[in-house]
């Protein structure tokens, strides 16, 4: 709390503070102006990261208000795909059972109306002793998907039924298991609880779910599909082979220096993680699948067991690498005590009760944990580089504590993902550091600290010197690259425009030979072609001369920007017009005579691509250009009776070289066409959209704004 809190200043810092969840609030940190912060102690800098790190924490966790509960009694889940535990939380109900005495008929019939609706985002009733029915209604709403999942994010339960309500009132016992068990009696072999639900497209059914724990009566829980399921059992086996490879690794690493060194922190390391992975693996449930399947009464208190282990072998490894006893005798007796009194506690469980001793453990775990740090920020203000990973592996590990903390005892409202992942990366965080300790110990003991500090430095600088260069050369090679794909695009773009018109010509001219009929309408058909031709090669040498390649362009190849749309439209016709006929379709031009402010070259290369399109992908029927003027926009249209697209389709064609439809391997081409109209579009400020409203073949518009 802020000191002189009654001061002005501080009233007005308060009145612009954050609601805490209780809608009071708070201060954190001691603001006085007096106090200095000296940079000279390294000491003084870890307790504040580590200070400020704790509060924003805390602050963070506090400042997260729960969510309002909501009326659940006759709500109804529709199942239109995997429902998360979010999604499914408002529409849960929930009673309890202090007897023990309800069946599903119960539930069903005399205590119907005795179901509450579930007022937080998690089923979590603290450390009960009561049984604890939950009840929701879903309808599925999909179409094919009838065999689901109900996945509990829990590996175990003493007690746990679930039941399925049919409308016709037939009920089906998916899941029963207690406290005896063994992990092969599951209906679906998962290191976390699984029920199989069995319901057809369109039926509802309403799911009974009755349970209880020894531990807390926390229940997450998803309706999944059979394929999302199988999408989470492949994460899960990805993730614990992360975690469970990298602790290997450490324990095999300490394992094989605790044989060549003979150093007494070995054996203490390699209890601590050999520890750390077996809690690690019976929180995830692959301990109870693998390793003592057949023992379901002790994988019910192994939570005790494995927890105590990991508290006693962190406060013994904490005496051995720190030294206290020589060191801190004050701390040592603190750490050594701990080391005693948790097996007394744990032993305790096979004679008490288990729940109130697993409810204790939590925070006890957390003291230990917060006394290994608190040994190890005492040493730090006399041998700071000695114990530094030492402490930032514990930093990790308190604040993980504190989490389980805040979830199991407190009751702040925090995912079950999001407590064991932070205990499975600050675990995993914690055994890396604590190995990086004794490796730095080590070293240290080999080299004269000044000297390695130094080496340090200049290693330090040389690499950021050839960072700093290699980031430079990749940059320019970067930009070389970027530039080098831009003019192969442009030329690519001209080469597959020019590709067209040669055609035309090609043919224009086989016909003025052969036919000599028209010539004055093929001479002016000749003539359009090679002017398109002309403006593409002057625009690509005008790219080379802003290049700095070719000095100037020559006067015949310099670009007419004076064409009427009208007169553009009807080159483009007249060009295509053999084409057409020569796969006998009817090219029709419905002209008019709107014009509007766009270089005539932009709009030939558009339309001729669309034009060329429509061709190549129609075998019979019509093909229509046609323009047309509504308000301020004129409409260019180039439809067909070909194979059509779908908004989908015509989406992923606008990429280069994309070509769609089956019969596309035997059409001529390569897929730029209707990326570059686009591309050409986009710069010039154009519109090209699909607009095909139900009829056959593709119609695609060019919209151009005055």
């Amino acid at each position: 709390v802020a000191r002189n809190a009654n001061h002005p200043k501080f009233r007005d810092r308060i009145d612009r503070g954050f609601h805490t969840f209780c809608c009071k609030r708070m201060v954190l940190g001691y603001d006085d102006g007096l106090w200095h912060f000296s940079p000279r102690h390294t000491y003084a800098k870890l307790c504040s990261v580590i200070s400020l790190f704790i509060l924003a924490t805390l602050g963070n966790l506090f400042l997260t208000a729960p969510a309002s509960a909501q009326n659940a009694s006759d709500n109804l889940v529709l199942a239109d795909g995997p429902v998360s535990m979010k999604e499914l939380s408002g529409d849960i109900a929930y009673f309890f059972d202090p007897r023990w005495e309800k069946t599903v008929s119960d539930m069903m019939g005399t205590d119907a109306d005795k179901f509450r609706p579930l007022d937080r985002e998690e089923p979590d009733f603290g450390y009960t002793k009561d049984k604890i029915w939950l009840k929701f209604k879903v309808k599925n709403t999909t179409e094919i998907e009838d065999e689901w999942r109900l996945h509990f994010r829990e590996n175990f339960k003493q007690v746990i039924d679930v039941y399925v309500l049919r409308e016709g009132g037939q009920i089906d016992h998916t899941l029963n298991l207690d406290r005896n068990s063994k992990f092969s009696e599951r209906p679906i072999s998962f290191p976390e609880m699984v029920a199989p639900v069995q319901f057809e497209p369109g039926e509802t059914i309403t799911v009974f779910i009755a349970y209880w724990s020894e531990g807390s009566s926390h229940l997450a829980f998803s309706l999944e599909t059979s394929n999302s399921f199988s999408d989470i059992a492949i994460a899960r086996m990805a993730k614990n082979f992360i975690y469970y490879g990298m602790m290997v690794i450490l324990i095999i690493a300490a394992f094989l220096s605790m044989l060549i060194l003979k150093h007494s922190v070995f054996p203490a390391y390699t209890a601590y993680a050999v520890s750390t992975l077996l809690f690690l693996m019976h929180a995830d449930g692959v301990a109870f699948e693998y390793l003592w399947p057949s023992f379901p009464g002790f994988n019910s208190i192994a939570s005790i067991v494995l927890g105590g282990a990991l508290t006693t072998t962190s406060a013994n490894y904490a005496r051995v690498f720190l030294r206290t006893k020589i060191h801190n005798p004050v701390m040592d007796k603190a750490l050594l005590a701990m080391v005693i009194l948790i097996p007394l506690i744990c032993l305790s469980a096979t004679v008490l009760d288990p729940q109130p001793i697993k409810k204790i453990l939590i925070p006890i775990a957390f003291l230990a944990m917060a006394l290994c740090l608190l040994s190890g920020l005492v040493a730090a203000r006399t041998r700071f580089r000695e114990v530094r990973f030492y402490v930032l592996a514990w930093v990790g590990a308190v604040v993980s504590s504190l989490i389980m903390n805040l979830r199991y005892i407190a009751g702040i409202t925090l995912t079950q993902d999001l407590v064991f992942d932070s205990i499975r990366v600050a675990m995993v965080f914690d055994a890396a550091m604590m190995g990086l300790a004794i490796a730095d110990r080590f070293n240290q003991m080999r080299q004269a600290r000044q000297q390695a500090l130094q080496q340090s430095l200049n290693d330090a600088k040389r690499n950021l010197e050839l960072n700093t260069r290699l980031q430079g050369l990749e940059q320019q090679y970067d930009l070389a690259a970027e530039i080098a794909l831009s003019r192969d695009e442009e030329m690519r773009n001209t080469v597959h425009d020019i590709r067209q018109p040669l055609h035309a010509l090609r043919l224009n001219v086989k016909n003025l030979i052969e036919k000599g009929q028209n010539p004055r309408r093929d001479g002016e058909n000749i003539e359009e072609t090679f002017s398109y031709l002309e403006q593409l090669i002057s625009n690509q040498l005008q790219d080379s001369i802003e290049g700095g390649n070719i000095k100037e362009v020559p006067p015949e190849l310099a670009p007419d920007s004076h064409l009427s749309v009208p007169k553009v439209l009807k080159s483009i016709h007249e060009m295509f017009l053999s084409d057409a006929r020569h796969k006998n379709l009817d090219f029709k031009f419905m002209p008019s005579n709107h014009d509007a402010n766009i270089n005539p070259l932009v709009l030939m290369r558009i339309v001729t691509n669309l034009v060329s399109n429509a061709i190549k992908y129609t075998e019979s029927g019509v093909i229509v250009l046609a323009s047309r003027k509504k308000g301020s926009v004129l409409k260019i249209e180039v439809a067909d009776t070909g194979i059509g697209m779908s908004q989908e389709q015509f989406e992923e064609a606008k990429q280069r070289q994309v070509r769609l439809g089956a019969a596309s391997d035997s059409i001529d081409g390569n897929g730029y066409g209707l990326a570059i109209a686009e591309n050409l579009a986009a710069e010039n400020d154009l519109r090209i959209y699909l607009s095909n409203k139900g009829r056959k073949g593709t119609r695609i518009i060019l919209e151009i704004s005055s």
